[in-house]
């Protein structure tokens, strides 16, 4: 299989789980809107261990990327039950993709530190109306952006460090992530409810379609 034959299957998958993500949203069906959620994340794992195991005949569980995209699956189920322990599960699901980049590609001090406290300065002036009323959560929600930002820290620069246009999926992938991700955290801190749940949703599902895809080259 190939990543173009991939994508003509599963993209139509994640235009459907999408539709019927919203449809029962709209019906008060939350807890089975999970499963559509999880499904479209599903096909960004499955994306990756496809991916392992056929291009680099590699056992996709010893990956630690794989295990990235696995951990999503589950933190995106259990954000909608228990917000704290859902965010928890994505920062160490961030962790895990770190250790592999930072194992796997020559960090650059010079664009990772300052593009790490820009998106950890953007995100407290996002934030700063909210953080004095989250008491002891906003000490979690802090050391998740900064896991977030260390994240987008380290892909923003692929393509310039690496001088390879195919590293800009990184780079679009993890900044799509980390857009999502603030949009998430606004939503429930300021209680907006559903207002920013669709671009929410199409930017977290860009952004692991793009990561995942990476593995495919």
């Amino acid at each position: 299989m190939s990543f173009g034959l991939y994508s003509c299957l599963a993209l139509p998958l994640w235009g459907a789980f999408f539709a019927l993500y919203f449809i029962l949203r709209r019906h008060k069906l939350f807890r089975p809107s999970l499963i559509a959620k999880c499904g479209g994340t599903f096909l960004a794992v499955g994306s990756a261990g496809l991916a392992f195991w056929l291009c680099r005949g590699e056992n996709p569980f010893l990956r630690l990327p794989f295990w990235f995209f696995l951990l999503c699956m589950v933190a995106d189920a259990l954000l909608e039950i228990h917000f704290l322990s859902g965010m928890l599960l994505f920062g160490a699901a961030h962790v895990c993709w770190i250790v592999e980049m930072l194992q796997n590609i020559p960090l650059s001090k010079r664009w990772s530190l300052p593009i790490w406290a820009l998106a950890m300065l953007a995100a407290l002036l996002l934030f700063r109306k909210e953080l004095p009323k989250m008491g002891v959560q906003a000490v979690f929600c802090c050391l998740y952006v900064g896991v977030l930002s260390a994240s987008l820290a380290i892909a923003l620069p692929l393509p310039v460090i690496w001088k390879d246009p195919w590293q800009l999926l990184f780079s679009v992938g993890m900044l799509s992530f980390f857009v999502s991700d603030m949009m998430v955290a606004k939503s429930e801190f300021s209680k907006l409810g559903e207002k920013l749940q669709k671009p929410i949703m199409l930017l977290y599902w860009l952004a692991l379609y793009l990561l995942s895809s990476v593995y495919w080259f």
